[in-house]
């Protein structure tokens, strides 16, 4: 995400898109995207996302720092650490969203990773959505324990709390976020009528392979 005008508008979409998708609720979550100087365009903190305009962002260095000034009232997200680790850990992704939605929740809270239960999970996310061990909300450990299982999927649970995803742009970080959902709900559902069927090793594989590949392009 080079130009800081387009970057505003993108997290701007995400986040009330976020909101309309159900993955949050009031002023939870928090969306961010990568500019092509290394600073970083992330959500205020405790601003409902219909009200929020271009210039309610705030602008961070990569440690989580204010890089100029902001709204008066803004200050970042609580949880721009989470942001700003996974920028330092993986210089392929531009946009970094962590929600609240109910079903991925439920996952984390019962710290159990979510089943890739439709093979989109595979080609969009990586594969099943892993569980982050548990560090206090807005705490540096949060992003410590997320870029530990990120650096094969799109998406990570975080024990007790929620989730993030990261991708390329905040529109496809919202698609990964709304995806994960979906999944969650499913495998949620598929308890009902005796659990999942796995899906075949080689769409696995070969879905995997083209998610791998298509994240390393976006280094590019």
């Amino acid at each position: 995400m080079q130009d800081e005008a387009a970057a505003r508008a993108a997290v701007l979409a995400a986040a009330q898109g976020m909101l309309s998708h159900g993955l949050s609720s009031g002023t939870s979550g928090n969306v961010s995207a990568r500019l092509g100087d290394g600073r970083v365009v992330i959500t205020p903190s405790q601003l409902p996302y219909p009200e929020l305009g271009p210039a309610d962002l705030v602008v961070i260095t990569l440690d989580g720092e204010l890089a100029g000034p902001a709204a008066a009232g803004r200050v970042p997200s609580s949880e721009s650490l989470l942001h700003c680790a996974c920028y330092q850990a993986f210089p392929e992704i531009g946009a970094v969203l962590h929600s609240h939605p109910p079903f991925a929740t439920m996952f984390a809270a019962a710290r159990q990773p979510v089943p890739a239960v439709v093979d989109e999970a595979v080609l969009f996310l990586g594969g099943d959505i892993p569980v982050a061990r548990y560090a206090p909300s807005g705490s540096a450990q949060v992003g410590h324990n997320a870029v530990r299982v990120l650096a094969d999927r799109a998406s990570a649970l975080l024990a007790g709390h929620g989730m993030v995803s990261i991708a390329a742009d905040p529109a496809q970080a919202l698609h990964c976020a709304v995806l994960t959902e979906h999944c969650a709900q499913v495998a949620w559902g598929t308890r009902a009528l005796g659990g999942h069927a796995a899906l075949p090793a080689s769409t696995v594989q070969a879905f995997g392979t083209r998610y791998q590949q298509a994240r390393r392009s976006a280094d590019g």
